[in-house]
């Protein structure tokens, strides 16, 4: 920890204190302001039906009946919502100052991020999108039942609601979304009206905001959502004194935090893709707001969010399936389309409209973005074709194809790049020199996610740890070391040495340095051509080792030993057949203590198969493993 972030932890105890006084007598911060809030409803153009529409009501008639369908839960309910309670465990928090509570003990307030999720209210924003779509006032009244219940239940400082600051700022996101999209109901003035406590609840969001955001070592995505919500919420009801001044602070702080936290490719740097999809939408969710009249953001911010959602297309596969590397929890900045619509196309959409993204306009994702007031064309512009192989350097991160976008795409993802983000990489997984495998869009080699944060602590060791991830480990060592939930102590560097994409494929060649204290290292060369996946393993060093090849197979393979040295996996008439190098003997587990899980969505996991490939063995040595695929029509 640098000597200026330590200065900062004691000024944060010297606020905490104030605060804690605060909380104590009562206190609560009220504006002075003139509310100019019109009853006139949000001008939208003609909003799609459609599959789309038809899911997003069906989920807003689940929020009407108190049903939550987050992290797994499959409509678990609450006949009157309490907003401390974890709907999973049923554990409810304490009702005091919020920075005196520690919200990772899971003993005091079970699973905090359960708790935390149902309070972001991206519910409410369906249920005011809803409204959008139909008029039907009891989407809107239950909207703003729920609020006054939220802000009589958590008065400023008091409770887990009031224990981060990007919590505030996704609930202010929502609240300015779920204010517009009323608009023209009868509920609207009599909620949103000047006198009402709910002008007091934002006022104390962006104080809050203000006085306690990110900073050292944990200005990571939550600063750009704590940012994002400020910025949002000023520029949307630009009534406080304040307003105005937080705006400008804001939108400065997010370019700011734009550039820092994004390499020039366009790619965030937690080395988690989840996160760039959630930075992603704050920071175009801000340009939705600028459009509407508020001051330019720069050319060089348009153009780093263009080049984020041109990652986004570059990254993921023909199937659709996006890149699964590093943490997810599936954060979102705002909700307001069905969980189970796709989490990209809307930013296509977006991303096309604010910044001129070269990429598709999907046929899903078009209620989102026109409930936002960004309708895509009728008729799209055309974009250019995506061909073979493509590196993002900066990032170390290669995507090796061949046939790209075609009925036959073969296509590897792997890792070579940092391995996260700040001195404490939060959200890295130790992956290094790891790669996923996909054909004709299939999954076939993934990696398989990260399923607990905060609780489980042996199941968050294990999806982010090496031997989750299809590399190689040596005697059962960690290349990375992780001492906390969020916190690496030992990290793994990762130097890329040849990127070369060819006709009909790419060759990659990079090492790293995690076994530096045993004066080991490890080198891979991925050499893709055609429908043959080539690596190299070589180990430098000295003695008799026990080594590992680690491959995780997607849930829909059927993995089978088909003679000594070769696995056979087939899934949706697409086979892979990997020849082990020789002398390697390999073993299937699944759903077992020491691997065979996959995690679909954060807080579930399923069963699927891990072949583990074991050799005793002396180094120096260089192994090669031979991946095949072919089809079975």
């Amino acid at each position: 920890m640098s000597a200026a972030e330590m200065l900062q932890r004691l000024a944060f105890r010297a606020l905490r204190a104030r605060l804690s006084r605060q909380c104590a007598s009562g206190y609560s911060p009220a504006p002075r302001a003139v509310i100019q809030i019109t009853a006139q409803p949000w001008a939208l153009p003609a909003l799609p039906q459609g599959e789309e529409a038809d899911a997003l009501l069906r989920e807003a008639e689940a929020a009407l009946r108190h049903e939550w369908n987050f992290f797994g839960l499959s409509g678990v309910r609450e006949e009157e919502i309490d907003w401390h309670r974890d709907p999973e465990s049923g554990r409810i928090a304490p009702h005091r100052f919020g920075f005196g509570i520690n919200h990772r003990d899971e003993s005091l307030v079970g699973n905090i991020k359960m708790t935390w999720e149902k309070n972001r209210h991206h519910h409410l924003t369906v249920l005011a999108a809803a409204y959008s779509l139909t008029r039907d006032e009891r989407y809107a009244a239950e909207v703003t039942t729920q609020l006054r219940s939220w802000i009589e239940a958590n008065p400023y400082l008091r409770g887990v609601n009031w224990t981060h600051p990007l919590e505030p700022g996704i609930r202010l996101i929502a609240w300015v979304w779920c204010e517009r999209l009323l608009r023209g109901s009868k509920h609207h003035a009599d909620f949103f009206g000047d006198k009402h406590l709910f002008w007091d609840a934002v006022y104390q969001h962006q104080r809050f905001i203000v006085a306690t955001y990110s900073k050292g070592s944990s200005a990571n995505n939550h600063l750009i959502g704590e940012l994002a919500g400020l910025y949002i919420s000023s520029v949307a009801w630009p009534f406080f004194r304040d307003a105005y001044r937080w705006r400008a602070m804001s939108r400065r702080a997010l370019a700011h935090e734009l550039e820092r936290q994004t390499f020039p490719s366009g790619l965030n740097r937690e080395m988690a893709f989840s996160y760039h999809i959630f930075t992603l939408e704050f920071f175009l969710l801000c340009l939705v707001e600028n459009a509407r009249g508020a001051e330019d953001f720069s050319d060089d911010f348009q153009q780093r969010v263009r080049n984020m959602v041109e990652a986004m297309h570059a990254l993921t596969d023909r199937g659709g399936n996006l890149p699964r590397y590093g943490d997810g929890d599936e954060g979102m900045a705002l909700q307001i389309q069905a969980q189970e619509a796709r989490r990209d196309a809307w930013l296509y959409h977006l991303g096309r409209s604010l910044v001129g993204a070269d990429v598709p306009a999907p046929s899903e994702g078009k209620l989102a973005a026109a409930l936002l007031g960004h309708p895509p064309a009728e008729t799209p512009a055309p974009v250019r074709a995506l061909r073979g192989s493509v590196g993002f350097e900066d990032a170390g991160l290669y995507a090796l194809a061949t046939h790209r976008d075609t009925p036959e795409e073969l296509f590897v993802l792997a890792d070579a790049g940092p391995h996260g983000f700040l001195s404490i990489a939060a959200h890295a997984h130790a992956d290094a020199l790891s790669f996923t495998l996909s054909a004709r869009g299939v999954p076939l080699l993934v990696d398989v996610g990260t399923y607990a944060y905060h609780t489980e602590p042996k199941w968050r060791n294990y999806f982010r740890s090496t031997p989750a991830h299809n590399t190689l480990t040596i005697d059962g060592i960690e290349p990375s070391t992780a001492a906390g939930p969020f916190l690496w102590t030992h990290c793994a560097r990762t130097t890329a040495h040849e990127w070369q994409p060819t006709d009909d494929g790419a060759v990659l060649e990079a090492e790293h340095d995690g076994y530096r204290k045993q004066r080991w290292t490890h080198r891979r060369r991925f050499e893709l051509a055609g429908r043959r996946l080539t690596l190299t393993d070589t180990m430098t060093g000295r003695g008799e080792h026990d080594i590992c090849l680690h491959f995780h197979f997607a849930p829909d393979c059927a993995v089978d030993l088909t003679e000594p040295g070769r696995l056979t996996a087939r899934s949706n008439g697409v086979v892979l057949d990997i020849i082990l190098p020789e002398g390697f003997t390999a073993q299937l587990l699944r759903g077992d203590d020491e691997g065979g899980w996959y995690s679909p969505r954060f807080a579930v996991k399923q069963a699927t198969t891990t072949a583990r490939a074991t050799l005793r063995g002396r180094i120096p040595a260089t192994w090669v493993t031979t991946l095949e695929v072919r089809y079975e029509d």
